[in-house]
């Protein structure tokens, strides 16, 4: 017996094991039943799980877009709006045309002049104490016309009581008419003239000329009541005035003058 047969011998045993046992040529796993159970169920049932979760996704960002909606409406419907319109009848009262006024129309200096004219005779006119709730009406519609700082500076005004109209009605009267109203060129200052004439139990009339300056601003009104009480928008924001002069009457003038 050669040595080569005697090697072929001694190896036949080993090469049959690593045959049993080697890797397929084509890099395939070894038969794993384990293995191929695990991939089966993952197959059957991972496309569920990633498809309920995208659902729930999907669920939650509509639950997100349908809670920003309904916090828009909610907001929407809490703030007041006015929309004015316009409407052109004819002699007979019939409508004619009907428009929403969208824009704003700047209102005429006649139009601004005359309501700081009614401005003025409200916050200056003094009625009778019988006539208590007429003076509040005029005074609230004169209030309609002050934005802040000049509200503020009427109430630091009426505070004291020589100039509360309420408690002067007490024992005097005061008419107020306007004599001017001018508007400072390049400006929002506008320059009035009015003259008071006080009238007491016990005195001849007085007559006294005035003189004051007040800041204007245009606004669109926001609500109903506004529309109502300034339909312009004309807001005074500061104002301040004067006393030119002053005197009294004969009696025989202020027969006339009433």
């Amino acid at each position: 017996m050669t040595v080569k047969r005697l090697a072929q011998i001694l190896h036949g045993p080993f090469r049959a094991e690593s045959a049993r046992f080697a890797v397929p040529a084509t890099g395939e796993a070894p038969d794993n039943r384990f293995l191929a159970a695990r991939n089966e169920f993952s197959n059957a049932f991972g496309d569920l799980a990633r498809g309920k979760r995208n659902w729930q996704l999907i669920a939650f960002a509509l639950c997100g877009l349908f809670g920003i909606v309904m916090t828009g409406y909610v907001r929407l419907a809490g703030s007041a709006r006015v929309v004015p319109y316009v409407v052109e009848v004819d002699r007979l009262g019939t409508v004619v045309t009907v428009g929403s006024a969208d824009q704003m129309k700047i209102p005429g200096q006649r139009l601004v002049a005359a309501q700081l004219a009614q401005f003025i005779r409200s916050i200056r006119t003094v009625l009778p104490a019988a006539a208590a709730a007429a003076e509040a009406e005029i005074l609230r519609r004169g209030y309609a016309f002050a934005g802040p700082e000049a509200a503020g500076f009427l109430n630091a005004y009426f505070a004291n009581p020589t100039n509360d109209p309420r408690a002067l009605g007490a024992r005097l009267t005061r008419d107020v008419d306007v004599t001017a109203v001018l508007r400072i060129p390049r400006s929002n200052v506008w320059r009035l003239e009015w003259t008071e004439t006080t009238q007491t139990a016990d005195a001849p009339p007085e007559r006294s000329a005035w003189e004051g300056y007040v800041t204007v601003k245009l606004m669109a009104p926001a609500t109903a009541e506004v529309v109502e009480e300034n339909p312009l928008g004309v807001y005074v924001t500061s104002l301040n005035w004067t006393r030119l002069s002053g005197h009294r009457t004969a009696p025989a003038d202020s027969g006339a003058s009433q």
